[in-house]
């Protein structure tokens, strides 16, 4: 059996497209779908088990579904996407024909362009080095891969139990929960399967979800330092967090040069520090 689990948080019509789809497949292996809903107003949804929660935050959502679902498969989505009638069949083909326990797949545009077809997502210039080998390659030719996406991936629920879950340290955010997942993945050698067949379109909705909650760009940065501490050395993580900071610093000092933005970029730098302290 085949559990798709979906948290949501504030965008009601965009989890309702996207029931639509989920409920449309062209599988035919038994599946069920579960809506974590962590709006304050939540409305009806139809199709569904639907629970409610107060909660906030991706990862205790996603483990809220886990602890109610049935199935040996787990297939987690985001609520801001659209799917075709073929996704589940191909996100988990792999899994259900025994050859890979976690599946990635392909987060496009809303029009289903890929992503980096154009480019080599590892050769992408960044000063966060755990960011881009996490990165999920959302390429047109499918390959091992050490990026999960969380809003568009298959697992096992042994190996995920394994990996003991979600990481809840990372909420409310989440800003790189499952980038720690795929490290986690990998430390403890299950491979992971891209499958750019799988594709998702993501529709990059600028509210709901944790938009709200805070910077999940400066919270990607942390947490990858939190990352680098745990799985990798001290030293690495050392230097992780000098080339971060100075990217937060330059920004300061261009904003102080144009006059323009340079308390709200002082106030990031200030905070990137502390919480890289």
């Amino acid at each position: 059996m085949i559990s798709i689990i979906i948290p949501t948080r504030n965008r009601p019509e965009y989890i309702k497209l996207l029931l639509q789809d989920v409920l449309n497949q062209n599988v035919e292996t038994v599946y069920e779908v579960i809506v974590v809903d962590q709006s304050p107003s939540p409305e009806p949804l139809e199709g569904c088990q639907h629970i409610l929660v107060e909660a906030t935050g991706p990862c205790i959502s996603r483990n809220i579904g886990v602890a109610n679902a049935k199935g040996d498969i787990l297939v987690f989505l985001d609520d801001d996407a659209r799917i075709g009638a073929d996704f589940i069949r191909e996100i988990t083909q792999p899994i259900r024909s025994g050859e890979f326990p976690v599946v990635a797949g392909a987060i496009c545009d809303p029009e289903g362009n890929y992503v980096n077809d154009t480019h080599d997502y590892l050769s992408k210039p960044s000063d966060n080095f755990l960011k881009v080998i996490v990165s999920n390659p959302n390429h047109s030719i499918s390959r091992i891969t050490l990026g999960i996406p969380g809003g568009c991936m298959a697992i096992t629920r042994g190996v995920l139990d394994a990996i003991g879950g979600f990481n809840q340290d990372f909420d409310p955010t989440g800003a790189g929960e499952d980038r720690e997942l795929a490290i986690k993945c990998l430390k403890l050698g299950y491979p992971v399967w891209y499958n750019a067949k799988a594709k998702l379109l993501h529709a990059v909705n600028a509210e709901g979800g944790s938009r709200d909650i805070g910077s999940r760009t400066l919270m990607l940065d942390v947490h990858s330092y939190w990352m680098c501490k745990e799985h990798f050395s001290e030293e690495l993580a050392a230097a992780l967090r000098t080339s971060i900071l100075n990217r937060y610093k330059r920004r300061f000092y261009k904003a102080v040069g144009e006059f323009s933005y340079v308390r709200s970029k002082y106030k990031l730098w200030k905070e990137a520090k502390k919480l890289m302290s």
